[in-house]
C-alpha cells in the first residue's frame, strides 16, 4: 500500500466512495476513471478541452479564471451583490499569495434541484502557468465530492493535506486523459525510441499547450513503457547541515557556515524504473562530471544537452557509490534549477525498445 494510502483522510474518502478493498489510492483514481468513463461512453471527444466541458456539465461545475484584481472585483460583484452569494464575498482574502483556487457550492436559485459549483482559478502572476492543472484539480474535488470539502468554500492551497495531494494525483491522470494523450505520446516513442524534452513540447503543442511544461513531462514519464527517472536540482544544503544552521549552537559559537551546493530536490521514477532500481535519492550532490552541474553552470536557458554517464558518479558524503549503470542524461536549465531525463544507456531485456524498432507499442494503453 502506498503511504499516501495509510493517511486516515484518504481511507475516510474512500469508504465514503463505496472503496472498502485494496490500496484507497488506487481504488480513488479507479472511481474516478469510471466517472469519465460513463460520462463520454456516448461522445466522441477529440480534445481535452472537449472533455472538460463535458465533465463540467454533468457535474454543474462553472470555472472562472481570475487574471487581474479587476477580474476579481467584477467575479465578486456579480456573484455577492446581484446574486447574494455570499461565500464570493471573501475571495479578496481567500486568494492569497499561497491558494491557486477555491471551490465554491452556489446558492440555489428558484427552479433549480441540484447543487452548482463554482470554481475559482486564481491566474495572477505566475500562478497562470499552472492554470491548467488547477482546473482540473478542482474538477477532482467534484468527482469525489464527499465530506473531504468543508463547503460552502473550499481552498486548494500549496500546502498540501493528503486530500490535496490525491486531488494532484487525480488531476493528474484525469487531465491527461488516456484515449487521447497516449497516441500523441506512443507517435514520439516510435518516431525517436525515447522520451526527450523535445519531444514533450511537441505532444505538449498538440495535445493541450495550455497546459505546462512541467505536468505534460511528468504525464509522459508516468506512462511511458521504458524506465525514465525525472530528476530537478538546484542549490542547496544537506539535511545536516540545514540542522547546523537551524540551532541554537550556531548562534552561541563561530562556525563557518555550509555551502550551498547543486543537489537533487526530486527524482521521481516511473513504473518501469523502479523495477530497474532506477534512482537517485534526494537531496544527494550531483557530480561535477554529469552534464546536470554542467548545464546549471551555463548562462543560457531552455537548451538541452545530452551526456551518456553512469550512475556510479554518484556519491554520498561517505565516499559511498549508486549501483554501476549506464544511463543517458538529457538536461536543461530552467531559471535556478536544472531538470533532467534520465534513462538507461543501454535498455534491459524487459525493457520493450526492441520493440521500438518492430513499431510495437511502447506503453500499455
Amino acid at each position: 500500500m502506498t503511504r499516501l494510502g495509510q493517511e486516515l483522510p484518504i481511507i475516510s474518502m474512500a469508504h465514503a466512495l463505496g472503496i472498502h478493498e485494496g490500496d484507497p489510492v488506487d481504488g480513488i483514481l479507479a472511481y474516478c476513471r469510471d466517472k469519465i468513463r460513463r460520462v463520454t461512453k456516448r461522445e466522441e471527444i477529440s480534445s481535452i478541452g472537449e472533455l472538460e466541458a463535458l465533465v463540467c456539465d454533468r457535474y454543474n461545475l462553472s470555472i472562472v479564471e481570475v487574471w487581474s484584481d479587476e477580474d476579481l472585483g467584477v467575479l465578486i460583484d456579480e456573484h455577492a451583490r446581484k446574486h447574494r452569494d455570499f461565500a464570493f464575498v471573501e475571495l479578496r482574502n481567500d486568494l492569497d499569495s499561497e491558494t491557486f483556487a477555491t471551490l465554491i457550492r452556489r446558492k440555489q436559485r428558484s427552479g433549480e434541484t441540484e447543487d452548482h459549483y463554482v470554481a475559482v482559478i486564481d491566474c495572477r502572476g505566475q500562478k497562470g502557468a499552472r492554470r491548467f492543472f488547477t482546473r482540473w484539480h478542482e474538477i477532482a474535488h467534484v468527482l469525489t465530492m464527499c465530506s473531504q470539502l468543508e463547503l460552502p468554500l473550499h481552498r486548494s492551497t500549496i500546502k498540501k493535506d493528503p486530500v490535496e495531494k490525491m486531488m494532484d494525483l487525480i488531476a493528474a491522470d484525469i487531465g491527461f486523459y488516456e484515449p487521447l494523450f497516449y497516441p500523441w505520446l506512443q507517435s514520439e516513442l516510435r518516431a525517436f525510441g525515447r522520451l526527450s524534452f523535445d519531444a514533450v513540447d511537441r505532444i505538449r503543442e498538440r495535445f493541450c499547450p495550455v497546459a505546462s511544461f512541467e505536468s505534460t513531462l511528468n504525464a509522459c514519464a508516468s506512462r511511458c513503457g521504458a524506465p525514465v527517472l525525472l530528476v530537478r536540482a538546484e542549490l542547496g544544503l544537506k539535511k545536516s547541515e540545514e540542522q547546523l544552521l537551524e540551532s541554537k549552537q550556531a548562534e552561541l559559537f563561530p562556525v563557518q557556515l555550509p555551502t550551498p551546493k547543486l543537489r537533487v530536490v526530486t527524482a521521481i521514477p516511473n513504473a518501469s524504473a523502479r523495477l530497474a532500481s532506477l534512482s537517485v535519492p534526494p537531496r544527494m550532490r550531483v557530480p561535477v562530471g554529469s552534464i546536470i552541474y554542467k548545464t546549471f553552470n551555463r548562462e543560457v536557458d531552455s537548451v538541452s544537452e545530452i551526456s551518456e554517464e553512469n550512475l556510479n558518479w554518484w556519491r554520498s558524503s561517505d565516499g559511498g557509490a549508486l549501483k554501476h549503470l549506464s544511463i543517458r542524461v538529457e538536461a536543461k536549465k530552467v531559471g535556478d534549477q536544472v531538470w533532467a531525463i534520465v534513462s538507461p544507456g543501454r535498455f534491459p531485456r524487459t525493457v520493450s525498445w526492441a520493440m521500438a524498432r518492430k513499431n510495437l507499442p511502447l506503453v500499455t494503453p
